[in-house]
């Protein structure tokens, strides 16, 4: 993983909240009845993004610190959850920030984890975590629609000419949401207590879906003329070939950790 591609998400951070997948409020639901959250319980995010995972939980009272890499993405879930006292967003690495060891019930990243570096990535948290804390990671994953994935077979030679970074491999198939795995924790550190999959089916325009690859980092790291091709032929795709829409199918991921020790 290029830890300088977790810096593109900043470039285009209100774009990043309009269009990015929301997570299935269910996902929470089963994250809090697994973690046993007190009323009062205090969390810990690892990059919050603009708030798509922070909210559900803001709205449901527990205190909330949020470490974020990117400043525009800082001002933009600040003013997103403004309305919430319980939340309070720190801009910077999440590797740098000092903050009291064992002061958290829980700590969770939606969709960031892996951007942490590999020595910090379980070692912080399970400082930061309160005895028999956990740690929750929320992954998104394209998944297979399971009746012939055509989008995604039609939109093989675009990527193939391209190669965003990550995103393209020849031999690449998409999961079925029913195949999908655990995220891998530490298990020196954390007892895996929980793993589910969550659903979600969105449709995009032609325009809408352009506007979903344009915040992600592989797609932000290509050079502009580069990018403005790559989504123009995308685009031509969906509006030729698909009638000006198609149905992107998502698996959301949970998995859950108990602190050991």
């Amino acid at each position: 993983m290029d830890s300088n591609l977790r810096t593109t998400f900043n470039n285009n951070a209100e774009l990043y909240h309009a269009v990015r997948p929301r997570y299935p409020r269910e996902l929470f639901d089963a994250l809090i009845e697994t973690a046993q959250l007190p009323d009062n319980a205090r969390l810990l995010e690892i990059g919050p993004g603009t708030g798509q995972a922070t909210k559900p939980l803001a709205e449901r009272g527990y205190v909330i610190t949020a470490v974020e890499l990117g400043p525009d993405l800082t001002k933009v879930v600040r003013e997103a959850l403004k309305e919430y006292n319980n939340v309070q967003v720190i801009t910077g690495a999440f590797e740098d920030i000092e903050l009291p060891p064992e002061l958290f019930d829980l700590v969770y990243a939606a969709t960031a984890l892996h951007w942490i570096k590999p020595e910090i990535k379980f070692t912080k948290p399970h400082e930061l975590l309160k005895s028999n804390g956990c740690l929750a990671v929320i992954g998104t994953n394209h998944v297979s629609d399971e009746a012939g994935d055509d989008f995604f077979f039609a939109s093989r030679p675009i990527y193939k000419k391209y190669k965003p970074v990550g995103s393209y491999d020849d031999n690449f198939r998409l999961s079925r949401t029913a195949d999908l795995k655990p995220e891998k924790i530490d298990e020196n550190l954390f007892t895996q207590i929980f793993f589910d999959t969550f659903p979600l089916a969105i449709r995009y325009s032609a325009k809408g879906y352009a506007r979903l690859l344009s915040t992600y980092s592989s797609i932000n790291s290509f050079e502009p003329d580069k990018r403005a091709g790559f989504l123009k032929n995308i685009s031509k795709l969906i509006e030729e070939k698909f009638d000006g829409s198609f149905v992107r199918h998502f698996g959301m991921t949970l998995t859950i950790g108990k602190k050991r020790g």
